[in-house]
């Protein structure tokens, strides 16, 4: 028989192994839903000229990590799926909240400090729409978070006995598969809105780039990327440029886009994914 002071150590020992075990199962998830979250829309900001493309990604992994390990941690220091379950509705909040207040009020105030010129052409307005899309938000992550949270610690007890290595990180997948989809999921409540009209209007600034000097550009083409939406900025518009959304409306189909030519600032009006007019901006 094992002294009584070996048995406690081992115990003790198995059980700091579940709440690291625990903690790994909450990043996994926090860091799959900001992946699929903002990962692939910071690669399409920065394909398309992005300003600043990987800010949302970065702020939303820092944030998304944290909520994942303490609901992680705390469902396995607790033993209990019941208050796991709770834990995770807690997380599925922030993350749900974090979806919403990251590209409309946590972005701009980061990329304003960054470059204070930009900041002062912003025009955000969070009104009640901001209560709406949390809402719709939260309807995307609570099931998958819920789901994450009860079922952690059956599967989780397997791994922490487990001899081999991928017996001790499998839980993890189940985590990020099912985060990953819910982030999946909730990129086009803004996300998408923002990013395609940042695309379309630098699909048209790239054709008026490549055109520059052609006397006749394909007519066709250039009608149905609106090319003449540049007509007022021919003079600015190179191929070194940074983009921004500078304001919206409630419905998410009206953008003015921020377009930085250089040192030169050009606002674009885009409606739905469709660039309609462009001015620059004067220093009056």
């Amino acid at each position: 028989m094992k002294p009584l002071n070996e048995n406690k150590n081992m115990r003790l020992e198995i059980l700091r192994h579940k709440r690291r075990l625990g903690m790994l199962y909450g990043a996994a998830a926090g860091i799959s839903f900001a992946v699929a979250s903002w990962g692939w829309d910071g690669y399409g900001l920065s394909a398309a000229h992005g300003y600043y493309p990987w800010v949302m990604f970065l702020t939303g992994l820092i944030f998304s990590a944290l909520f994942g390990t303490i609901s992680g941690w705390l469902t396995a220091r607790f033993e209990s799926s019941l208050l796991g379950a709770l834990f995770w509705l807690a997380a599925s909040a922030g993350f749900a909240w974090l979806m919403i207040a990251l590209p409309l009020q946590i972005n701009p105030a980061i990329v304003s400090t960054l470059d204070p010129q930009l900041g002062a052409l912003l025009n955000y307005q969070v009104g009640d729409d901001f209560i709406f899309r949390f809402g719709a938000s939260l309807a995307w992550v609570l099931p998958f978070a819920l789901l994450v949270g009860v079922t952690e610690l059956p599967i989780s007890e397997s791994a922490a006995f487990s001899t081999s290595f991928f017996g001790k990180i499998a839980p993890l997948f189940f985590s990020i598969l099912l985060m990953g989809i819910s982030g999946t999921f909730t990129d086009n409540l803004v996300n998408a809105h923002f990013r395609d009209a940042i695309v379309s209007l630098d699909t048209t600034i790239q054709f008026v780039v490549d055109n520059q000097g052609n006397e006749k550009p394909d007519p066709v083409l250039s009608r149905q990327l609106h090319a003449r939406a540049l007509w007022e900025v021919k003079e600015q518009v190179r191929e070194s440029r940074r983009l921004f959304v500078g304001g919206y409306d409630e419905n998410l189909g009206e953008f003015q886009i921020l377009v930085k030519f250089g040192d030169q600032w050009t606002t674009c009006l885009v409606l739905y994914n469709q660039p309609s007019s462009c001015k620059p901006i004067t220093g009056d």
